[in-house]
């Protein structure tokens, strides 16, 4: 028997960082998905995402060295948007749909073998005020290791 589905309401979502913890997103970046789940610009680059897994050890083996947890409903308290995988891998589609809209059909494809692979979300930040995502992504994740 397979796996239980990962459920919103209950459910862990997990962040793998450095040491020195989540980086900030950018509310007011570039809101593509495809660019920000293909890492375009690598290391550093403005985005208004966040990504998550639902599995501890695909977070624990991007890391480097932590691993952070939080919740649907708690990012969602913080202020951030909740994009599920559901959500992302109905976006990747074609040449994609909303924010997932990009020219390249294989570029889309690969987004989202990636989303699938590593059952990631998206934490968007655009609702949140710009001086309050610093204290939105504390108050959002805690440090497992």
């Amino acid at each position: 028997m397979g796996a239980k589905p990962w459920r919103a309401t209950s459910d862990p979502l997990f962040r793998g960082c450095d040491d020195g913890g989540p980086g900030l997103p950018v509310p007011q970046a570039d809101r593509s998905v495809v660019r920000h789940i293909l890492y375009l610009e690598g290391p550093g680059r403005p985005t208004p995402y966040v990504s998550v897994t639902e599995d501890r050890e695909t977070a624990a083996r991007f890391g480097h060295g932590s691993t952070w947890v939080t919740s649907a409903p708690t990012a969602v308290g913080e202020g951030f948007r909740h994009l599920s995988r559901k959500e992302l891998m109905d976006w990747l589609k074609g040449t994609g749909k909303g924010p997932a809209a990009w020219p390249s059909a294989y570029e889309v494809a690969q987004a989202r073998r990636y989303v699938e692979e590593h059952t990631e979300h998206l934490l968007d930040s655009e609702p949140i005020e710009a001086q309050r995502v610093e204290a939105s992504m504390t108050a959002a994740f805690r440090r497992l290791r």
